[in-house]
């Protein structure tokens, strides 16, 4: 899985924790790595070793592949074996000197790459209450919730897997292509959802991920601390991963993907649902007098509307009182 099993090596030589390391004022980057490292802590002394050698040579003329610094590793690699082979007598200082060589050239090219201040991927970003559809490189589509952020690299095309970081919420219908190249959506909380393909809609907030199948086969693998857990999905499958555990269950994936089509479909949905939705996507400010308003449940749908036209909605269906001051929400009996 994508970063879980990387060494010191590895997150050296990828784009986008490079790009982290040399803009620590980029706010996705920034959020994305630290939730990740939340999920991950017996990977943060190898994160911050990896750092503090990018960090330790500063160079700006010109660019490297990723596929070259991987070369450069593997050449790295082969004086190893080399000089441990057929130079097993030699002084120990003079038999290292041609590794310790390389490794400082590598690291060197490798700083010129990640200092040169140019995004190595596309970013796609929607703002609260905004959804916007998304065609990527190989006309496979996604349909982009609100306040969400989607990111391919830039040779995306090139890449043996067509990656996708995603925080937020996002449906993805997936081409499948003539050389079967894998498609993977990989989550800051570990998850990562592989298909060749297929749709489905994947979710991720704050305190978990949530992925629906609706057609096709998905494979999904999770972060579990012994062992990495790969769960083969059919449709109507959803899985939900929150801190160290999942559940799976049948559902109606229509109910969580009516989004796509501006309207949500409500079955036995409860206040504290809505109320999670409308500061995840609107990013209000819900303020509820009497907590136990929460486990009411609707049942129907409503338009998907703008922020006040859901409210008024959700007026109607909970038959509640909800007023609004600015980006604050008041919801009582």
């Amino acid at each position: 899985m994508k970063y879980t099993n990387f060494s010191v090596n590895d997150f050296v030589t990828d784009d986008y924790f490079h790009y982290w390391v040399a803009h620590p004022g980029d706010h996705s980057a920034h959020v994305f790595w630290e939730a990740w490292l939340k999920q991950h802590p017996e990977k943060r002394e190898d994160v911050e070793e990896a750092r503090a050698i990018l960090e330790s040579i500063r160079f700006s003329n010109h660019t490297l592949s990723t596929e070259d610094l991987a070369q450069l590793w593997d050449r790295v690699r082969h004086i190893d074996t080399a000089r441990e082979q057929g130079r097993s007598l030699m002084a120990p200082a003079y038999r290292w000197y041609g590794v310790a060589a390389a490794v400082i050239t590598l690291l060197m090219v490798t700083a010129v790459y990640f200092m040169t201040g140019t995004k190595p991927w596309k970013e796609y970003t929607t703002a609260y209450g905004e959804t916007k559809t998304v065609v990527l490189p190989d006309n496979s589509k996604v349909i982009l919730n609100a306040n969400s952020s989607l990111r391919i690299l830039n040779n995306w095309t090139e890449k043996p897997e067509r990656e996708i970081w995603l925080e937020g919420e996002a449906f993805f219908s997936v081409v499948h292509t003539k050389d079967h190249k894998p498609f993977k959506v990989m989550t800051s909380d570990g998850v990562s959802v592989e298909v060749l393909g297929t749709t489905f809609n994947v979710y991720k907030r704050t305190l978990k991920t949530t992925v629906i199948l609706n057609s096709g086969q998905i494979r999904l693998n999770l972060p579990l601390e012994k062992t990495r857990e790969k769960i083969l999905m059919k449709p109507g499958d959803m899985v939900e991963f929150k801190g160290s555990k999942y559940k799976k269950e049948e559902v109606d994936p229509r109910l969580y993907t009516a989004w796509t089509q501006n309207k949500i479909m409500l079955n036995h949905t409860s206040l504290g649902e809505m109320v999670r939705m409308l500061t995840d996507n609107y990013g209000l400010d819900v303020k509820v007098t009497d907590t136990t308003l929460l486990e009411q449940t609707v049942s129907g749908s409503m338009p998907l509307g703008d922020d006040d036209v859901l409210l008024q909605q959700m007026a109607k269906a909970f038959q509640l009182k909800i007023t609004r001051n600015g980006q604050t929400i008041s919801i009582e009996e």
